[in-house]
């Protein structure tokens, strides 16, 4: 199972609008799980302009990472490696419509589609933000907005600059209420949305006073509703941002869940911590890690195909659910028949470290029971468990 892509779109900000800040710039360093990120930058909204360019140099040249720019007036020869090898692209404001019509012309468009699935994290501020999403906006002509359908790597429509341009939010609100373009996000000058796939991970925020709306249409009236904001100006909270970056979080409990559909033992020892907790749907408990990894052992004996099936997951903070079903079938004693099972299913898991410290199975398991009772076993599995965890 591969990690959701990132993007983190930005309302305004950063080193262009806040270089005294740098709140914004450090979070989406910080998103990168290595000591010095590739960070690239893509001035194709303002026509490659050299002055953009030069103030993120100034910005990102003093911190601890490896700055790099793509312009399409001297492109590299091979542009899909270059882009490909960053761990970060941002996109600068400016024209919308130009950086859709540049990208389409090279091919750059799919390129960033791959470079999304790939890892790559993909930042924008302004149009740079509106190119990720299905609907952006234009003026075709002076006075007139419309739709300008975008890569649409996220859904909806986004609106930048929420506070301050007015008739932007307007125009936003009409084409909605129109149908023209979907529901949306619109950002403050300092707000950035940060999505981990298609869902919203947390809005952050380098001032302490702004936020984001969710922008809906509900019953030909435009509903907005305010994200509660996480501040990155407070001390404590950019500590609390380093030490648990949500993207590695996430990558600890998908390997995780990966170990356990391919039954590795050893491999999940090394994702639990020494005082892990396992609780069942029955409310059992299993402390500690060397009991949890006999209570595996037992467990894929006699579910010998069994497997996690992510349909969604849900991050907030330290914790990850994960929803979908669980697969599998019993190892009954006839050798030739195996019953099978499929259940909706949801797992909580509480991370410390890179290491899950809680595993929570939550499931209605009448029918693995039923397969259990039919064979003739009863409550062997539950038995097993408590004589090892002893």
């Amino acid at each position: 199972m591969k990690t959701p892509g990132q993007i983190v779109a930005l309302g305004g900000g950063m080193f262009s609008m806040e270089a005294d800040n740098g709140l914004l710039d450090k979070y989406i360093l910080n998103l990168v799980p290595k000591e010095k990120p590739k960070i690239c930058f893509f001035g194709t909204a303002s026509n490659d302009g050299t002055e953009y360019r030069e103030m993120f140099y100034n910005f990102f040249n003093k911190l601890n990472c490896e700055p790099s720019h793509l312009s399409f007036l001297d492109p590299p020869y091979d542009i899909e490696k270059f882009i490909l090898d960053k761990d970060i692209i941002h996109v600068g404001g400016g024209n919308t419509s130009l950086i859709i019509e540049t990208w389409k012309k090279t091919g750059v468009d799919k390129i960033m589609k791959k470079a999304y699935r790939s890892g790559v994290i993909l930042t924008g501020m302004s149009a740079g933000a509106i190119c990720w999403f299905q609907d952006g906006i234009t003026n075709p002509s002076p006075g007139v907005l419309t739709r300008l359908p975008c890569l649409g790597l996220l859904e909806g429509s986004f609106c930048p600059h929420y506070d301050d341009k007015v008739e932007l939010k307007k125009s936003f609100h009409k084409l909605i209420l129109e149908g023209t373009i979907g529901n949306g996000v619109g950002a403050e000058d300092g707000a950035a949305v940060h999505y981990l796939g298609n869902k919203i991970l947390r809005v952050v925020t380098s001032r302490p006073d702004v936020t984001a709306y969710s922008v809906k249409k509900v019953r030909n009236k435009i509903v907005e509703t305010p994200f509660v904001p996480f501040y990155l100006g407070k001390q404590s909270d950019t500590e609390h941002t380093m030490r648990n970056l949500p993207s590695e979080i996430l990558d600890t409990v998908i390997s995780y869940v990966n170990k356990i559909n391919h039954h590795d033992i050893d491999g999940l020892a090394e994702f639990m911590s020494d005082d892990h907790i396992f609780i069942d749907s029955l409310g059992m408990v299993i402390k500690g890690k060397k009991e949890m990894i006999n209570a595996w052992k037992i467990f894929l004996k006699w579910f010998p195909n069994y497997e996690i099936q992510v349909s969604n997951t849900l991050l907030t903070d330290d914790t990850v659910g994960l929803f979908g079903f669980a697969v599998g079938t019993f190892d009954s004693e006839d050798p030739v028949h195996h019953d099978k099972f499929k259940i909706p299913a949801a797992w909580r898991a509480k991370v410390r470290d890179n290491r899950v410290t809680e595993w929570q199975a939550i499931a209605d398991n009448e029918a693995v029971r039923d397969i259990i009772k039919g064979n003739g076993v009863k409550s062997m599995f539950r038995a097993k468990l408590k004589s090892k965890s002893h």
